[in-house]
């Protein structure tokens, strides 16, 4: 899983040697840390806004992604789940007041 990095001249070369050497692995994990910095942003908003609004940002963004085919549709799933979990978890502390 090396990189060739004389073949990495300019920033599309990157994006060429990223795609090839990961199998979608860095636009994953790129699209994790854009999620982290959303949730990180929005947490003055509170807990339950933060993840929804972060997972929202993800499942949109990573839409794109799915469908330019840079990233697996099963990730995807991840932040689907983060986002039932976030709206389960609202209406259990609803509930339970």
């Amino acid at each position: 899983m090396a990189v060739n990095w004389t073949n990495v001249t300019s920033f599309q070369g990157m994006l060429q040697g990223a795609n090839t050497n990961t199998n979608g692995l860095f636009w994953t994990m790129l699209l994790f840390g854009l999620w982290l910095v959303v949730l990180l942003l929005t947490s003055v908003f509170g807990f339950e806004t933060a993840l929804l609004v972060s997972a929202f940002f993800a499942i949109i963004l990573g839409s794109f992604f799915v469908y330019a085919e840079l990233m697996a549709w099963t990730w995807l799933l991840t932040f689907v789940a983060i986002m039932l979990f976030a709206m389960l978890y609202i209406a259990w502390i609803a509930k339970k007041k």
